[in-house]
């Protein structure tokens, strides 16, 4: 960022040169300074993600609990949207605390991850990630007898269109454990840049 406003400063001190030196600029000349300030003005906007704020940070708390203050969810007998309720950052409130589901204010390329925790035996564990109703990523194993505690993460870059959503969802049979009181079940993402 401080590049790009050093670099507009710099053209602008030129432009201001320029006309010092010879106050009857050409129409050439005058129009490529204009479209030269144009183009530093479109660089800062892509830059800033066009000057659109959007981040999340949300975290899955239990509903009910098991020991240690530690949850889980699941299974269930459909694919379930995986609402994190708990909201440590919404920058520009693209995500619902309610419904679990992101919704991209602008179309532009987004960056997100998860961290899920397991701690059962002997179930199937995981989470996906969505667009729309296309599954991205998942991440899946069976816990087996003696191992019962777990995490596991998963990024992606998606280009997203205005109006599209994003969200994790728990499979059809599958669980997945939170806690109470620490961030152990966490679902983040942001705005890279606006196309």
């Amino acid at each position: 960022m401080m590049k790009v406003v050093k670099m507009k400063v710099l053209v602008l001190a030129v432009a201001a040169l320029l006309l010092k030196v010879d106050s009857q600029l050409t129409d050439e000349q005058a129009e490529y300074l204009l479209k030269l300030s144009d183009r530093i003005t479109a660089l800062e906007k892509s830059c800033t993600g066009g000057g659109r704020k959007v981040v999340f940070s949300v975290v899955h708390r239990p509903s009910s609990i098991k020991g240690y203050n530690i949850g889980i969810t699941g299974p269930y007998d459909v694919a379930s949207v995986l609402v994190h309720k708990h909201a440590i950052t919404n920058i520009g409130n693209a995500y619902n605390t309610q419904t679990g589901i992101f919704t991209a204010p602008v179309k532009g390329v987004y960056f997100f991850t998860f961290t899920t925790y397991s701690w059962v035996s002997e179930a199937d564990i995981g989470v996906s990630l969505y667009r729309n109703n296309e599954e991205i990523l998942l991440i899946w194993e069976t816990q087996d007898r003696g191992d019962n505690e777990d995490y596991a993460s998963n990024s992606a870059a998606l280009i997203l269109e205005q109006g599209d959503k994003v969200y994790m969802n728990l499979p059809k049979g599958f669980r997945v454990s939170s806690s109470t009181t620490t961030n152990i079940h966490t679902f983040s993402g942001f705005l890279l840049y606006q196309l």
